[in-house]
Order: C-alpha cells, then structure tokens, then sequence
C-alpha cells in the first residue's frame, strides 16, 4: 500500500492507498470517544438506464439481507450489541454504506462494511423479497406528496437526463429487476477503483490503514472505466392532481454543479432566499402572510449539473397566492440583488452552521468524502469559510440573473395543481 498525508498539522486530512488501489482518507478528532466510517461507491441513478431504474437503491437494501458468513439477522445484533449504528443511502451518483461506532469497535465497523459490499450472497428468494419491500416503500413515498414533489421538479429539471429518474425506481422497473442483472450490476461497480473509504473521529491512522487493507484488500481492484449515462427520457408532467390536505408547490431552474467556482455564491443566494427562518420567502410567505407551514430554498449540486428549488406547502386555496409571492422575491432578487444585510446574514449563518455540524463526526466524514470525489481535493474549513466571506452583493445579483433570469419551473401535487402550474 502506498499512504500520504494531504498536509501537516495533528488534525490534517491523510490518504492512504490499499494494495487494490482503493483510496482511503481519514481525520482524526481527539475530542470524541466515536469514529464514523463509510464507504462511498461511485454507483448511482447515473450508472442506471430508464429500464434499470432502480437497480442501484435495490443492491442497497440487499447487501443487508446477507453475505457468504453472515445473514441478516446476525449483522443487525453485530451493530447493536456495540450500540452502533450501520446504514446506507442510495442518491443519484453515488452509494453509501456507514457505520457509527465507539473508537474500540472501529475493526468491527469495516470488517461489518466489507462484508456487506464484497460477500452480498443476493440469494433470489432474497431478491425477490427485497423487490416486494422496495414496491412498498415506492407506494409509501408515492402517499408522501412533500417528498414526492422533488422527484417531479426533478424531472421537470433534467427532462432527458438520468438526473431526472428517481432514485427508487417505478414499482415496474423494480418488478423486472432480475438477480442476474443486480449481480452484474453489483460486480461491475461496487470495485475498488469506484470506491472511497472514510473515516473521521478517534481514530489512529496506522491501525485504521492496515485494519482496511485487512478487511477492503479483498475488494476487486478493475472497473474504473466511463459511466453509462444513458438517455432518458422522464415524465415531466408539471403536475399531478391528488386529493390532499395540502398543496405542494415546487419551482426551480438548473444551476451549476457542486465544484463550480461560485458554489460559495449560489450557497449565499439560497440561503438568503430560503435557507432560514430569516430569509425573504420565510418571513413574507409565513411571518408576514401565514401562507404556509414549511417554505424553504434549496441547491443541488451534481458533478455536471445542478438546480436551485424552491419548495412550498400551502392550503389549495392560498397556494396561487404563495406561489406568486414566491415568484415576486424571485424576480426581486434578479432585479435588485440581496440588500447588504441579507447578504452578511446568509453568510454569518452559513458559516455558523457549517462549524456547528462539523463537531459531529458524522457530518466530517460525510464532508472528506464529497470533497473528495466531486473536488478531488480536501479543503479547508479556514478555506471554506473565506470562500463564503468573498462573495459580494454583485457576484449574487450575477447568479441570480444566470439561474433564475429565464423564469422558474412550476410543479405542484394537489386537488388544483393544474391551475397553480398555470403561470
């Protein structure tokens, strides 16, 4: 194995290299008795095609029904029996499997880790099995119209992109998944050249290189290669009209993509817009007017792409009513910029929460790995946050005429979306 540490200093990020070529990065945070470990895949919706649509949210749910010398059962009570916790999640370019231990069990957590991402048995009966729990939980986010809403301005977003599927896949697509085609699909990207090994918290570099060299050397070593990218070609009905309590109002347009050089800008901008209980769309459409329970802005970064959204539930009847005063902040913003006050506040707030999650090792391991595989590259809290402290009431105003200056789309779930679409 070859190991290198990013750069000096007790806290510094290190890198490490395995025999099989897999990267491994840690930090180390003497304050904390825990050690979050993950396992990040370079698997995701991406790497489906419209027919496969699911595939990659399906092998998450498997690997926990059992590997070659543990079954499901038996993985569960390894983790609990620490007081652990061991999961995974499934977005549209990447999957992950962490867990969350005391420092003691930290060989526990990656021999649990590897076992579930190297030996998944995927027995078909398992299969078929998970496939049922899957169409479940599709039919249950389905009945979940303020989750289900993303999906549609999603769509609505990436028309002919795979960023535009869903990450659950349709109770179809999973019906036709078959264990031969999870298997192929499984043994072609969870491969060390697709993967990224994490740690963060009370954790020694030396033992940590060789305890994953034991238990992540075993992982196959091919497979780097281009992904799929296939074409779609999505749903992109605006609307759909449910009988509900509520109506949910999503407006977006695409943005720029996670390494971008204005990243800083576009985290202002939303933030300002709906990023807190102080920014424009919180204080007019629920202080001010009582239009709404939850409002929020929010970005989404992708290596090549990206969206800013806005997201609103209201009652059917106010919903027009919200959404344009929604749509006029917009507009404002593209016209006027952010005012100087609410440009130091997003910041000030940015920043805060940004050093606040960081002293959980949760959320630093989860920061190393998307840094490391949208950048390419570690940066710095210090860097970050004079990142956030150059944006400028022009760069702002810049962005928000490049994203928001053609006009948002509209998508809403309720009994009168259609009219709410209708701008």
């Amino acid at each position: 194995m070859i190991a290198g540490t990013a750069k000096k200093g007790k806290n510094a990020v290190k890198r490490a290299v395995l025999s099989n070529g897999l990267r491994v990065i840690w930090e180390k945070m003497p304050a904390v008795r825990s050690v979050a470990v993950g396992v990040w895949l370079d698997v995701g919706v991406v790497d489906e095609t419209p027919a496969t649509n699911g595939v990659s949210h399906l092998l998450e749910h498997l690997v926990f029904r059992g590997t070659e010398t543990r079954g499901s059962v038996e993985i569960s009570r390894a983790m609990d029996e620490v007081g652990g916790v061991l999961d995974g999640f499934t977005d549209h370019e990447n999957t992950m499997y962490y867990a969350r231990v005391l420092d003691e069990h930290v060989e526990l957590a990656l021999d649990l880790l590897s076992d579930i991402t190297v030996n998944a048995r995927l027995l078909p009966e398992d299969v078929e099995k998970e496939k049922r729990v899957v169409k479940e939980e599709i039919r249950s986010y389905e009945d979940s119209p303020s989750d289900r809403i993303h999906d549609i301005i999603g769509a609505n977003l990436f028309p002919d992109n795979l960023l535009g599927m869903s990450v659950l896949g349709t109770t179809d697509t999973v019906a036709a998944l078959s264990r031969g085609g999870v298997a192929e699909y499984r043994d072609a990207g969870y491969v060390a050249g697709r993967a990224l090994l994490c740690a963060a918290g009370h954790v020694e570099g030396d033992e940590f290189v060789e305890l994953a060299e034991k238990y992540f050397g075993r992982m196959k070593a091919d497979g780097v290669g281009e992904r799929l990218r296939a074409a779609a070609e999505n749903d992109a009905s605006r609307f759909l009209t449910k009988d509900t309590e509520q109506l949910h109002l999503c407006m977006g347009a695409r943005s720029i993509p996670y390494g971008h050089p204005d990243r800083y800008v576009a985290a202002v901008l939303t933030t300002a817009l709906g990023g807190n209980a102080s920014s424009r769309l919180f204080e007019k459409i629920r202080d001010r007017y009582g239009l709404a329970y939850s409002v929020y802005c929010y970005g989404q970064g992708y290596r090549d792409a990206g969206a800013m959204i806005v997201y609103i539930g209201t009652a059917p009847e106010t919903a027009i009513e919200a959404r344009d005063h929604a749509l006029a902040e917009v507009e404002d913003v593209v016209k006027n910029g952010l005012s100087p006050e609410e440009l130091s506040r997003a910041k000030e707030c940015l920043k805060g929460n940004l050093m606040l999650a960081l002293e959980g090792t949760a959320a630093r391991v989860s920061r190393l790995a998307k840094q490391e595989l949208f950048l390419g590259r570690q940066v710095s809290l210090e860097e970050t946050c004079n990142g956030v402290d150059a944006v400028t009431a022009d760069d702002a105003a810049r962005l928000a005429v490049d994203v928001f200056g053609g006009g948002l789309t509209v998508t809403a779930i309720g009994p009168n979306a259609e009219d709410v679409c209708r701008v």
